[in-house]
């Protein structure tokens, strides 16, 4: 092993108390509500923790730190479209998911669209997921084989294991708590590990003799093709943050998980700050380990250097149970997110709708258990480039956009239109990773620009035309209506909104029973 007794004890301390904590917080935990979504009681404290920590997930931290290792503090301009990101969500959608309060995104799909479109979406979310899992365990595993100097298989199975243990137990419940646990330990030990990696390459000659002067700034100007880190690619991730984090499907359950309207508004607000200064941290100690480290075959061991050779006992061990703590809380929640959804839109509306809520707890458990075998498999076997396999993922919740920022911001958004832009979206994006592999070597940035900066936006626009063209019948218009009316009025076609109020009255008595009537769905 290359790591000393002093360290090893802490990470295993951290790993037996994490689990004893998850299971004791999940002492209660007795119906689907409490596993699925916290009995809908989070504080404000809890969720940002667990907003933060959610996303800043092992698999991000790893391939973004990359990005620091090759191109300087000039690639914390990628961290921009987090914050815009973020920022959007907050101030455009954040109260919205907490008022429609469903299990998962697709009820949203159901409750303004139709069932068909909601099936389309959950198999869509679920294929998502089950891409981004074994990418997250992956990640967290590559820091912890370097450095206790044991095989990459043993290292998922070791981590994968003690998160199965108090998400099987308690769910969202052990996950928001043991997430909470893990924050304050990472708020502690992050700075730490930046110090530390800043002093040694001080120590080591500095970043000058490592970077180009371009690379040590945050100008952009002349950047556009950067041969290491072209501003177009960082652009590009800007269009996919705004794309995806709209229907984010784990930040809507947590939405869904707040107390009320107002601390899930203010967690997001607080998380946004929280997140990019924890990503800015990251990034700048991949940048410091170059002057120490200057040809390292991959940039993704950019971290695991840092930790391995910079770090002292003591301090070295409680980084390692951070990183850990990092992994564990979003493996924990994007298992929970999984199993959220094939419970509820599976196995519920299709396999058994009749499902006592014990049985809906049986199922939830058992199939967490099958979801963490799968990451386990796939992980240590297919997946490779963390980064890229999440940028590729991101595909299925990219061409849901229009179907979720049209359906709560547009009266206008249609039923053809949002098939229509969501198949379209699906094919472009798996066509084009075809034609631009097809060209020599897979380029991200080519694929990426062409896919989420071009494409992307012609097919919103595409959607806007026919949602504008469509004749809807009055049941659709009176579904348009109660939704509106349990979300907040729309912010375009707000006159229409309540026009049609004011001319159809009798219409909007019955319909939107579309939340539900003893698990089951009536549909307009």
């Amino acid at each position: 092993m290359n790591i000393n007794g002093i360290d090893l004890a802490l990470i295993v301390s951290y790993i037996v108390v994490v689990i004893a904590y998850g299971i004791w917080r999940s002492r209660n935990v007795t119906d689907s509500s409490g596993f699925l979504v916290a009995g809908r009681s989070l504080g404000i404290f809890i969720l940002v923790a667990t907003v933060v920590m959610t996303e800043f997930n092992t698999a991000t931290m790893v391939g973004y730190s990359s990005f620091g290792y090759m191109a300087g503090f000039y690639s914390q301009w990628i961290l921009m479209g987090m914050f815009i990101g973020f920022a959007c969500y907050t101030f455009i959608v954040a109260k919205r998911w907490k008022r429609i309060n469903a299990t998962s995104i697709i009820e949203l799909f159901e409750i303004r669209y139709n069932r068909n479109f909601r099936i389309l979406a959950t198999f869509m979310i679920v294929a998502m997921l089950i891409f981004f899992s074994p990418a997250y365990l992956r990640a967290v595993s590559l820091i912890f084989a370097s450095s206790l100097g044991i095989p990459l298989w043993a290292t998922v199975l070791i981590i994968s294991s003690a998160v199965l243990i108090f998400s099987v137990v308690g769910g969202l419940t052990a996950v928001a708590h043991t997430n909470t646990f893990s924050f304050v330990i990472t708020m502690v030990a992050l700075p730490l590990i930046w110090y530390f990696a800043r002093s040694n390459a001080m120590d080591a000659g500095g970043l000058e003799n490592v970077f180009d002067a371009r690379y040590l700034n945050v100008n952009p100007s002349g950047m556009w093709d950067d041969p290491v880190m072209p501003f177009s690619f960082t652009f590009s991730t800007y269009i996919l943050m705004l794309l995806i984090y709209m229907q984010s499907p784990w930040y809507a359950q947590l939405m869904t998980a707040a107390k009320n309207e107002k601390v899930a508004y203010a967690s997001m607000m607080i998380g946004t700050v929280l997140i990019v200064i924890v990503y800015g941290l990251a990034m700048q100690t991949a940048t410091f380990v170059k002057a120490g480290f200057p040809d390292l075959p991959d940039p993704q061991l950019a971290l695991p250097m840092a930790i391995n050779h910079w770090l002292p006992a003591g301090i070295k061990g409680l980084t390692l149970a951070v990183i850990f703590a990092i992994g564990q809380t979003t493996i924990g929640t994007i298992w929970n997110n999984i199993v959220s959804i094939v419970t509820n839109d599976i196995f519920k509306r299709m396999i058994d709708p009749d499902a006592s809520e014990k049985k809906l707890l049986r199922f939830s458990r058992i199939f967490t258990i099958g979801i963490a075998l799968f990451t386990i498999v796939v992980s240590i076997t297919i997946v490779d480039q963390v980064i890229n396999t999440l940028f590729i993922a991101n595909i299925f919740m990219a061409s849901l956009f229009f179907p979720a920022l049209g359906g709560f911001l547009w009266w206008r958004t249609g039923e053809k239109a949002i098939w229509i832009t969501t198949i379209i979206a699906i094919i472009s994006g798996f066509a084009t990773v075809l034609l631009v592999k097809r060209g020599g070597t897979f380029s991200i940035n080519d694929w990426m620009f062409l896919y989420y900066v071009i494409i992307s936006p012609i097919i919103v626009c595409m959607g806007l035309i026919i949602s504008w063209h469509e004749k809807p019948t009055k049941q659709f218009m009176t579904k348009r209506v109660r939704f509106f009316d349990k979300v907040g009025a729309p912010w375009f076609g707000k006159r229409e909104y309540l026009e049609y109020k004011l001319t159809n009255p009798g219409h909007t008595e019955h319909i939107f029973q579309a939340v539900k009537n003893n698990g089951k769905y009536l549909h307009s």
